[in-house]
């Protein structure tokens, strides 16, 4: 924990001020926020994404620059370092991944060195989501992750392994599976599904043989097959026993993501949950179906809504880290 009441700078009337910065940096976006010590918000910046697996390092670097200048720029100051600094990250899970980070962010001065902390975005959002409250986020948007913190500070992460080793439940793994479904259906090894023509139709193909080369032999992104899950979720609601199946299992291991934080850390009284993402927040039918999973799989769990986004989330985050006692409600104000 950090001791940076001290550190600031100095407004125009000579009043010292310290300004923290938080940053919740994204695969499709990167925000940042400056935050008073006494909990004020004084400006926010946007920029593109910045997980750095995905776009390198360098332009990591330059997304974050842009979108912690523009936070200064909306609080009327020029830039300058920040008495501390916590960057939520996609993409980092391993000390290796904060320290790359840790890396930029001290080169690009963002805040003096060893005043930086880097943790997976998901720090962000489960802040934000219980207003920094102990508890369970669960995320399932195109990939699924899920992040608990007790009274104590003690954090666990279980899941958030990517589409190739996991993301069941989430998007990806919810059109995955309907892909197979798809393959099996065609050779005969599982029921007939109309998710095989589904996938042909937003694969543009003519006929089933080209789903080989479709998906081993051209390039394809994630957006793109992720978003074969709402056709999974159309057909599941129209009454398909397959894509029915591929929902209730998905729940089941989102379920299970929850089970696995709590057991890991101690929620005498139960944690709360939050549920984050696009696809876990999708409504009927899929949405209640994850709900009662979570029951389910950890009784103990009590669902509320979430409180606040992610980027309110950093800035408790980096007032937490700075070892500042969060006030119950963030504030806008006026730049100073």
């Amino acid at each position: 924990m950090l001791n940076l009441l001290n550190r600031g700078m100095r407004t125009a009337r000579g009043r010292r001020v310290a300004f923290y910065l938080g940053v919740d940096g994204g695969g499709t976006r990167t925000r940042a926020v400056l935050v008073s010590g006494e909990g004020r918000i004084r400006g926010t910046g946007e920029a593109g994404p910045s997980n750095y697996h995905n776009v390198g390092l360098e332009v990591a670097g330059r997304q974050l620059k842009q979108a912690v200048d523009a936070a200064w720029a909306a609080a009327g100051l020029d830039p300058r370092p920040a008495a501390a600094a916590f960057l939520g990250c996609a993409g980092v899970r391993s000390s290796a991944d904060a320290a790359h980070m840790v890396s930029v962010a001290e080169g690009l001065a963002l805040a003096p060195p060893g005043a930086v902390r880097v943790e997976n975005d998901l720090h962000n959002a489960l802040a934000g989501g219980l207003a920094g409250r102990p508890g369970i986020a669960l995320i399932a948007g195109t990939g699924s992750n899920c992040l608990g913190r007790d009274s104590t500070g003690a954090t666990f992460m279980c899941g958030g392994w990517g589409w190739l080793l996991d993301d069941e439940g989430a998007a990806m793994g919810l059109a995955l599976g309907g892909l197979r479904s798809a393959a099996r259906s065609a050779d005969g090894r599982g029921p007939s599904t109309p998710l095989q023509a589904s996938a042909l139709a937003l694969l543009g193909l003519s006929e089933v043989d080209e789903l080989l080369a479709r998906l081993y032999a051209e390039k394809w992104t994630v957006d793109e097959i992720a978003a074969f899950a709402p056709v999974v979720t159309r057909h599941a609601a129209a009454g398909d026993p397959t894509a029915r199946g591929l929902l209730e299992r998905g729940a089941a291991a989102l379920g299970n993501l929850v089970a696995g934080v709590a057991r890991k850390l101690d929620f005498p009284g139960g944690p709360e949950v939050v549920l984050l993402g696009g696809c876990v927040r999708s409504g009927p039918p899929y949405q209640p179906m994850v709900e009662a999973a979570v029951r389910t799989a950890c009784p103990a769990a009590r669902l509320v809504e979430p409180a606040h986004p992610p980027l309110t989330g950093a800035a408790i985050n980096v007032l937490r880290y700075a070892g500042i006692d969060v006030p119950a409600t963030l504030t806008e104000s006026a730049a100073p």
